[in-house]
């Protein structure tokens, strides 16, 4: 938890639109602030507190204010110390929660694509055209990247990005240098 971190990267909001295809059921955007954009003089110390009293005076069984006659019944709290010498076996817990199968292993296969131009390489022929760049991805690894021609055509591209883990950085890295070669270029690359 940061209530002064810097803001977050403009640019991840301005990219061009991707489609996502998944059978996963779909996430719903939570809004974010900086906690220091509502309130200057936040600590995380205060923060804890806050929190805490708020779970003081709510009841265990229902979700009603219990008030200042309940939180005078919960005689306060404490801070823990989650390690293993107070929570025996935490430790293992965390580092089955911290483990790349458990964070990424089980993600549902999905595929993104984005519709990428190509600039024509020729003075005569000054157009451009359109394809599709499409990344597959199984268990947070890239399975498969394909260029979708016009006619619906896949064509699968060699890249050595296959087999790396996925991320949206990833895939706009692939898609920008794609959309840097010219169409000439890609035609002489898949023998067309």
């Amino acid at each position: 938890m940061k209530t002064g971190a810097n803001r977050f990267p403009s640019d991840r909001a301005n990219r061009n639109h991707v489609e996502i295809t998944s059978k996963a059921t779909a996430s719903i955007p939570s809004p974010i602030k900086n906690l220091v954009d509502v309130n200057r003089t936040v600590n995380i110390q205060q923060l804890l507190s806050a929190i805490g009293y708020e779970f003081l005076r709510t009841p265990a069984t229902q979700l009603s204010d219990g008030g200042r006659e309940l939180l005078m019944k919960q005689r306060g709290f404490q801070l823990i110390n989650p390690t293993d010498k107070w929570f025996p076996g935490i430790t293992e817990l965390r580092e089955n929660f911290a483990s790349w199968d458990w964070r990424f292993g089980k993600t549902p296969n999905f595929s993104v694509q984005k519709t990428i131009q190509l600039k024509s390489a020729s003075a005569a022929g000054a157009h451009q055209q359109e394809m599709k760049v499409k990344v597959d991805v199984e268990k947070a690894l890239i399975k498969e990247i394909s260029l979708i021609l016009p006619n619906h055509e896949p064509i699968p591209v060699v890249s050595d990005m296959v087999g790396r883990a996925y991320s949206e950085d990833c895939f706009h890295g692939i898609a920008e240098a794609l959309k840097g070669a010219s169409t000439e270029n890609m035609q002489q690359a898949m023998g067309l």
